[in-house]
């Protein structure tokens, strides 16, 4: 698994992979299910496990559901992918098609799944397939498989993510927006929310790069000066 370490997957309070990671205010990472725990044991008033900085704020601190609350953390949904893809590359390489053990040789993107060699052939070939991304499972990372990997809904793991919900920070199918969402003032299809996300970013780069380039100005106009 070149590239992935135990600290990239592990959480530092269970020690086991991460379980909806739960991204805290001081950028530490905790299973979500470690930081609901931690904050019962606390009274509610406890701090990150490593570096003791405040989870809620002062006015958080006795107001509410903790579990609402600790709901509310942003999960870190790369990390997540991280895990999953660490755990089908080092899970038994069967075929998901055959299912009868036999040897799976690539993985489908697209498809989410292990084909074997005969399997792969036809892939590639029947007209619903053909245009797949495929890779050998051999020369596979788990972080190229994250980074391709098919966002899922928060709840249902077996159906893909079709919406974003702002207010609680998911992921969602459409199964979930009637019923947990509907009143949620700001839900929208993915592809909108990814476009406006990746314009913010273009928008800071951009401001950083200016800022950068002043601030090089001001180095080598005070060099001068000294």
């Amino acid at each position: 698994m070149a590239g992935v370490t135990s600290g990239d997957i592990e959480c530092p309070v269970c020690h086991d992979d991460f379980t909806n990671p739960k991204l805290l205010p001081c950028n530490h990472l905790a299973c979500r299910d470690c930081v609901l725990s931690w904050l019962q044991k606390e009274g509610g008033q406890g701090g990150c496990p490593l570096c003791r900085a405040p989870i809620l704020s002062s006015t958080q601190q006795g107001q509410g559901q903790l579990a609402t609350m600790v709901d509310s953390l942003p999960t870190d949904f790369a990390t997540a992918a991280l895990v999953e893809s660490h755990k089908v590359l080092n899970g038994p390489h069967v075929c998901d098609v055959c299912q009868n053990n036999v040897t799976a040789t690539s993985y489908c993107f697209d498809c989410s799944i292990k084909l074997c060699k005969t399997c792969t052939s036809y892939h590639q070939k029947i007209p619903m397939s053909k245009d797949h991304t495929l890779e050998q499972l051999n020369k596979l990372s788990a972080k190229r498989l994250a980074a391709n990997r098919q966002a899922t809904c928060n709840n249902h793991s077996n159906r893909p993510a079709e919406l974003y919900c702002s207010s609680h920070q998911e992921l969602i199918c459409m199964l979930c927006f009637p019923t947990n969402h509907r009143s949620c003032p700001e839900v929208k299809a993915i592809t909108d929310e990814a476009r406006e996300k990746r314009t913010e970013l273009t928008q800071q780069s951009q401001r950083l790069k200016e800022k950068a380039a002043g601030l090089t100005k001001q180095v080598c106009v005070f060099s001068v000066i000294v």
